[in-house]
């Protein structure tokens, strides 16, 4: 058997998934998890990107370091 490498992306197939269940598993999403739109998030407005927002966001937060955002906008 292979040993776990934490690199390696793990898939559950359907079968898999159906042998798991019936080994006693369950698949129930965290109870942590949850959603947000980025205008709940950063107060982002039409028009705007949200690298644009999360900067706004961050400057009426006082969190404003001089770090700058990255990525691409949307």
């Amino acid at each position: 058997m292979k040993p776990h490498n934490a690199t390696d992306l793990f898939f559950v197939t359907e079968e898999a998934e159906a042998e798991m269940v019936a080994a006693g598993y369950e698949f129930e999403p965290p109870s942590h998890a949850r959603t947000a739109s980025i205008r709940e998030l950063f107060g982002w407005q039409p028009g705007e990107t949200l690298s644009e927002a999360v900067s706004r966001h961050l400057e009426k937060a006082g969190a404003g370091s001089g770090c700058k955002p990255r990525g691409e906008g949307v």
